[in-house]
Parts: structure tokens; sequence; C-alpha cells
């Protein structure tokens, strides 16, 4: 009884769905299939071109889990251009309407985010030049505005994408952890072998 409520319990506790895929900053030319196969779930994609909305926050609504993975292709390519991943609360942090350098620094990425102005990523220790979406050379970078008039704006050094629908835009979620190490699960078996040895000693004293 004691050893199936404790494996009950650590199932419980443990990822549903675990990310075996975790980059660390921006990434170049990623198949789409490693991050699918890596744990991550699409739940948003459109053109450049598509509008966005004044909120990524809301544009993202159906973006569930608490890390998001954004990422910029060619349209139906089945390479991503670029991609950076981070906890959800980081990657929508408000980093302020306005061309003030100010990123949200997290797993190697610069995040930037305000509504009716910009949302999009730099490597770490990278300044965009945010006017309103980044317009300072380089790749690793991605841009979409927050604006209900436009949308766009870079994909890596590809920028001015506005009205394109040659790329889009994407963002995959995932709700769970990293993959238990071995060793984790070595350990939770020997402690579930243990309480049911302690389970059993009881008994048999109570029967004696």
């Amino acid at each position: 009884m004691i050893r199936t409520f404790v494996i009950a319990a650590a199932l419980a506790a443990s990822p549903a769905a675990a990310a075996t895929y975790l980059p660390v900053g921006p990434q170049l030319n990623v198949a789409v299939g490693t991050v699918t196969g890596g744990g991550w779930s699409l739940c948003y994609s459109a053109t450049m071109a598509t509008i966005f909305g004044s909120s990524a926050s809301v544009a993202l609504s159906d973006c569930a889990g608490d890390r998001l993975l954004v990422a910029g292709r060619e349209t139906g390519s089945g390479t991503l251009l670029v991609l950076a991943r981070a906890l959800k609360t980081d990657v929508l942090f408000n980093t302020g309407a306005a061309n003030n350098g100010t990123t949200n620094t997290a797993n190697g990425t610069g995040w930037y985010n305000a509504d009716n102005w910009s949302f999009g990523f730099v490597p770490a220790g990278d300044t965009p030049n945010k006017n309103e979406c980044d317009t300072a050379s380089g790749i690793g970078r991605l841009c979409i505005h927050t604006l209900t008039f436009t949308g766009g704006y870079r994909i890596n050094d590809i920028q001015g994408l506005n009205s394109s629908a040659a790329y889009e835009k994407l963002v995959f979620t995932n709700s769970g952890s990293v993959v238990p190490e071995p060793a984790s699960w070595a350990m939770l078996i020997a402690g579930c072998g243990l309480v049911g040895a302690v389970a059993r000693r009881r008994r048999a004293a109570t029967a004696a």
C-alpha cells in the first residue's frame, strides 16, 4: 500500500512530456524534426505578414506550457533559420516600449517584449536597436512588431519582412522538464524497495 502510494506520487511529480532538445542561446539552421522530436509542440505559426497584434501574451495565449521556443523559417521549410528558447516568464518579460537597448537575459539569449512595440531576441550580450523592431545588423536575431497594423519584421539579417508571406514566425511550447537521469530513476526504485521492505517487516512483526 505504502509502496504503491510512493510510486504513484513519483509518477505524478515527474513531467508528462520531458524535453530532450534543450539548446542554449540562439541556434541557426535547425531541423523542425529536431524540435518536435525533442518534446516541443507547435502552438503558434503565421507568416511574417500576418499581424501579431499589440500583445505577445495575447497572441501566444494558446501556448500553455511554461517554456517557449521562438523560431523563424522560410514558409513551409523543414529547417528553422533561427530559434531560441527559455521559460515563458522570461520570454514574455516586459522590457519597455522604447528604444532602450534593454533585454532580459535567459538561457543564453537576450529577450525583449513590450505591448505596442516589439517582441524578439538577440544573442546574450548583444544590444538590439528597438525602433520599434531591432534594426541592428547581425544573425541569431528575430523580431516581430507588436502592433495592430503591421507584421514582420526580421529573421537573422533578413529585415523588412512586414508584408512577407515567404517567411514564417513559429512558437513551440513544452511543460516538461529535462529527461530524468538514469541515476535518478535508480534512486527512486531503490527508495520504493526500501519502503516496501519496511512495510513487510511491520506486517511480520504484527503477525508475530
